[in-house]
């Protein structure tokens, strides 16, 4: 009963805190962090306590779903090289940077056990960066490349993370063993998220606008990590495989369920993302009084470990990023710059959070200077929020990196014309090969071309169709009309999701579009 009250209490300071952190132009994570740490200090109160095998499994599934819906197959392969570099490679080095420098300040302490640790605290927190480049409204290949790195890196490091603890508690470890694990944890996550999208998409299918089909988009990213972490395979590549394929195959959702899944999933990411935070803050004061001998000591080697984690992502970006851009531009010289200014932004961007938390707090018991390491973790995930998170969107606005309203107009337009022409070319089909009559489809006709001018989509022509005379009262004549246009509008929006998967199309700007049509949709059905 304790944990329930705990976590509805986490959730109401969510509630209440987050449009406060809106218009204060302060990521909420960061503010929810800050009370959890102020009301963690106050006399009296309980030390808050979680099952630590339970937080990976029902946060990061919510989490990550959530923000991979946003994005696409193609910006991924896009952008393949530079993900993979900060995803798999920077999570590398920062882990073994992080175990010498421990190595170094703990005398004594296991490479394994350091390696654990520097694992734990080696990727950027996925919310925080989803989050901070959405709002901040970063230019597309840059959020992209954030976003990117975010939804991946936690499957390199948790499986670094696995391999060290085992070894650690074991004694020893086969670097084949390790790579081998590797394979199959991505080979194995990839596969059941694709084997589920495929078996959703089937079943969406058949449940066209009914709330079970909102249900089972809201189930599936909890199924996708439980079978994929009970293959051995990694938990978190299977759910955003899972929402990459959905996202490109959302013709096989109903409008209703579109709808109500993205309100669903923006209240969860909101909920969940500040409870756990929140807790991240409360439970500082735990684990500080949990470490024996000198804390000031131990501050000073939490801050060295934090410094070097910061230090290392700009160390590694700024050749690594200037080197990915040359090969790109001689593949295609029109390629969106990445400067100095954009690197910069990436490196500050590598906020801590919820993945370094569950790893930490999952370390056994008897593991080698168990309660040094997990506050040295979150010592790292709070000073990383509260130093880069705040000062993030004032360096962004300093330096001016933000993606050009023109552009994302003009997306927009192209996007509102080829739904127009698909509803047309819809309707002349119909009125082409069926037997409908003449001044059905004209009223239909004229019923899209209103939708389109409310929706912004109109393309300055007067309307072509004169409907005087005609009897509106006709119930069969207005439901045949109305069919009409729900087909039609069915082809705008297959029109528009089929260009998620275009180079250099933002996701962003078709969910945008797609949320329009969909509105009106479900007023039709």
């Amino acid at each position: 009963m304790a944990q329930l009250t705990l976590l509805l209490a986490l959730f109401a300071a969510t509630v209440l805190l987050a449009p406060v952190a809106d218009r204060i132009r302060l990521p909420y994570p960061v503010l929810l962090l800050a009370l959890g740490l102020a009301v963690a200090y106050v006399p009296g109160l309980p030390t808050p306590s979680i099952e630590p095998d339970l937080i990976l499994p029902l946060v990061l599934p919510p989490l990550l779903f959530a923000a991979a819906r946003r994005t696409s197959w193609r910006q991924f392969l896009d952008n393949r090289r530079a993900i993979g570099l900060l995803a798999i490679a920077l999570v590398g080095v920062t882990a073994f940077s992080v175990a010498f420098a421990l190595q170094a300040l703990v005398p004594g302490l296991p490479l394994l056990a350091a390696v654990a640790l520097g694992a734990a605290v080696a990727p950027p927190d996925p919310v925080a960066a989803t989050v901070a480049a959405r709002e901040l409204r970063l230019p597309r290949r840059l959020r992209t490349t954030l976003e990117g790195e975010g939804l991946s890196n936690d499957a390199t490091a948790l499986v670094l993370y696995e391999v060290a603890v085992a070894g650690a508690l074991t004694g020893s470890v086969s670097p084949g063993g390790a790579a081998g694990r590797l394979a199959l944890s991505v080979v194995v996550g990839i596969g059941v998220g694709l084997a589920l999208a495929v078996s959703i998409r089937w079943l969406l299918t058949r449940l066209p606008a009914h709330p079970a089909g909102s249900a089972l988009v809201l189930l599936v990213p909890f199924a996708a990590y439980g079978a994929a972490d009970a293959a051995h395979g990694s938990g978190v590549l299977s759910v955003v495989t899972l929402a990459l394929a959905m996202s490109r195959y959302a013709d096989a959702e109903s409008a209703q369920t579109r709808l109500v899944s993205e309100t669903a999933w923006e209240i969860i990411e909101l909920l969940v993302t500040g409870a756990a935070f929140a807790f991240v803050g409360l439970e500082l004061r735990a684990v500080a009084d949990a470490v024996p001998g000198d804390l000031s000591a131990l501050v000073g080697q939490a801050l060295v470990i934090t410094a070097l984690v910061i230090v290392i992502r700009f160390l590694w970006i700024f050749p690594v990023a200037a080197i990915d851009q040359r090969l790109r531009a001689r593949r295609d010289p029109g390629a969106e710059p990445v400067g100095w200014r954009e690197r910069t932004i990436a490196s500050w961007a590598g906020m801590r959070g919820v993945v370094t938390l569950a790893a930490v707090l999952a370390l056994p018991a008897d593991f080698p200077e168990h309660d040094r390491l997990i506050f040295v973790a979150f010592v790292v995930i709070v000073v990383t929020l509260l130093l880069q998170g705040p000062s993030l969107p004032l360096l962004v606005r300093r330096l001016g990196v933000h993606r050009s309203p023109d552009q994302e107009a003009d997306m927009e337009h192209d996007l509102a014309s080829r739904a127009r022409d698909a509803g047309r070319g819809r309707l002349e089909e119909i009125r082409r090969d069926d037997d409908v009559d003449d001044g059905i489809a004209d009223e239909a006709l004229q019923s899209l071309e209103k939708v389109w001018r409310k929706m912004g989509f109109d393309d300055d022509a007067e309307p072509r169709v004169d409907t005087t005379g005609r009897d509106a009262s006709d119930s069969e004549r207005v439901w045949r009309a109305t069919e009409l246009e729900s087909e039609a509008l069915t082809a705008a929006r297959e029109a528009v999701v089929g260009a998620r998967a275009e180079p250099g199309m933002d996701p962003t700007v078709v969910d945008g579009v797609l949320r329009k049509l969909d509105g009106h949709g479900v007023t039709l059905d």
